[in-house]
């Protein structure tokens, strides 16, 4: 069963940002693209930042969510955000804005995305992370906005995995369409995980999970098979 306090929280922010949006958060979305996080899905972000308060955030798609967090932890007194990107050239301008928030110890990650066959399955990784996660950990909130399309975010949460507190939170952008819900029961499977808060009318879909202890994915032989096939079907 996941924590009462997180699911509480959770649920309270989505009532607070309903009852008055958060204006500074429209200010760093205005003029974004199709690609970028919604309003909607940056005024939960932002205040379950702030409400949570972690001290070290992981983000797996970087841009204006960046920017987004970063807000959020200077606001609660600072902390760290690790963004992984593989189109560095997508980010730039926003990430020149980053100085606005000089409590936040911020690192842009330029990995390249590649398909990785291991014993987590098939997946799309992002290439040579491992230093990062190392140095940049331990985590205790996640914010998964990529990979796009049909690349699939299963390995994102799996990778990362060994290098979050216990209890850690992460929030799933897009979290509507098919391929993230398989993602989370994946993640159910091997992990753990335990989901805290859905709510499908912020943006694209929002869902909200928590990892109760860090540790290396268990081996699935459904998962396995799994992501084989999507490979096929995709």
């Amino acid at each position: 069963m996941a924590h009462p306090a997180v699911v509480t929280i959770a649920s309270e922010v989505n009532a607070d940002i309903a009852a008055r949006p958060p204006v500074e958060v429209t200010a760093l979305l205005e003029g974004a693209d199709d690609w970028a996080i919604s309003i909607g899905a940056g005024e939960y972000l932002h205040e379950l930042v702030k409400r949570l308060q972690p001290r070290s955030v992981l983000e797996f798609g970087a841009g204006r969510s960046s920017l987004v967090i970063a807000s959020a932890l200077q606001q609660c007194g600072g902390g760290r955000l690790t963004s992984i990107e593989h189109e560095p050239a997508y980010v730039e301008a926003s990430w020149q804005k980053m100085s606005r928030f000089p409590a936040v110890d911020a690192s842009l990650v330029h990995a390249g995305l590649r398909m990785r066959l291991s014993t987590r399955g098939l997946w799309y990784e992002y290439a040579g992370i491992d230093r990062a996660l190392k140095t940049r950990g331990p985590f205790d909130f996640l914010f998964i906005d990529a990979p796009p399309g049909d690349r699939g975010r299963d390995g994102t949460l799996l990778v990362a995995a060994p290098y979050l507190v216990d209890g850690a939170v992460a929030v799933i952008d897009d979290a509507n369409r098919p391929r993230e819900q398989t993602a989370i029961r994946r993640w159910e499977r091997t992990l753990g995980a335990e989901r805290v808060f859905e709510a499908p009318h912020i943006g694209r879909g929002v869902s909200v999970i928590r990892v109760p202890r860090a540790r290396r994915p268990d081996f699935s032989w459904r998962t396995f098979v799994g992501s084989i096939h999507d490979r096929v079907s995709y």
